[in-house]
Parts: C-alpha cells; structure tokens; sequence
C-alpha cells in the first residue's frame, strides 16, 4: 500500500536537502516564462557521439519524453551515454521533474554541477567521485538527464555541454 502523507514528507525533505526554495522557477536567463517545444537533441550536432537509438515516449501530462542512446565509435560500444529529455510545461513544472529524479539516487545528495566545474543548465546536479558519471540539469522547460549505460564509464561533462548548447539553441526561435 502507498503512503502519499509518507511519499509528501519525503518529497519535503528532498525539496529541502536541494534548497529548491533558492532555485525553483529561475532560470539564470531570468525569464521564467520561457517554453520551448519540439527539443531534440539530433547526431548533426553531437560532435563526437554516435547516436545508436532515438525513442519518443508517449506523452504524460503534456510532457514530451525522449530517450537517446549514444555510443562513443572508437569505444567499440564499451562507452554509451544514456540521454533522457523531458519537455516539461513550465520552468518550474521542469524543477518539479528534476526533483523527481534526484529522488530515485540513493544519495541524500548530489553535488551541484558548479562545485565540480561544470557550468550547464539553470539548475544542474552531478554524481559523486572524481568525474561525474551522470549528469541532470534543467535549462528552461527542458529537464535533461545523461548517464552512462556502457561497460566502460566516461565523463559526461562534455556531453552535457553539447546538450546544453543545443537547449540553449531553440531559445528565442519562433515555433513551426
């Protein structure tokens, strides 16, 4: 049986590990109205990943789902890199979703990205260790995670850069 009053506190509790009442509905842009549509992250414009497979999951809430995998060619499939995208309603409902996810790690908390050098997304979480072995940011609307998924583990710093830039891209265009 679900305990929602359980799962709320909790919720609380990671909100407020995270801080999330510093950050939730900024963006460094400081519109927190943007919304972008149609984000994808394509192999034109991933430098050194290949992508092996693109998937569109059914959309929950209006909520545009999509999963990348990409294989570094030199690696002999050894290093992927796992991408998942949600193209959320609002800046904020984007920070809701990334709460979400920090929820599923088994640490009581990530690091944030900056401690570690690495500048993406509004808000941006990494893993613990010497190189982040995953990665999620929110920029805008758009929540973006990365991790690895191969036998060989990789930074994904570089990645999420490239991602991020591609985010940062579809800012400011009009739709259609």
């Amino acid at each position: 049986m679900i305990n929602i009053e359980a799962d709320e506190a909790y919720r609380k509790q990671v909100k407020t590990n995270y801080e999330f009442s510093t950050w939730a509905g900024h963006t460094k842009e400081g519109t927190a109205d943007v919304r972008l549509t149609d984000v994808r992250i394509g192999q034109e414009q991933i430098k050194r990943w290949k992508l092996e497979e693109a998937e569109e999951l059914p959309a929950v809430r209006q909520r545009r789902e999509r999963r990348y995998i990409y294989v570094a060619p030199e690696s002999g499939g050894r290093r992927r890199l796992l991408l998942t995208t949600l193209e959320c309603n609002s800046v904020l409902d984007a920070h809701e979703s990334l709460i979400d996810v920090v929820m599923t790690y088994m640490a009581p908390r990530l690091p944030r990205c900056e401690s570690k050098g690495l500048e993406v997304g509004d808000i941006c979480f990494g893993s613990h260790g010497d190189a982040n072995l995953s990665v999620i940011f929110a920029r805008f609307n758009i929540l973006a995670e990365t991790k690895n998924a191969g036998t060989e583990p990789v930074s994904v710093d570089e990645f999420a850069r490239e991602v991020d830039s591609i985010i940062l891209s579809y800012y400011g265009r009009t739709p259609g």
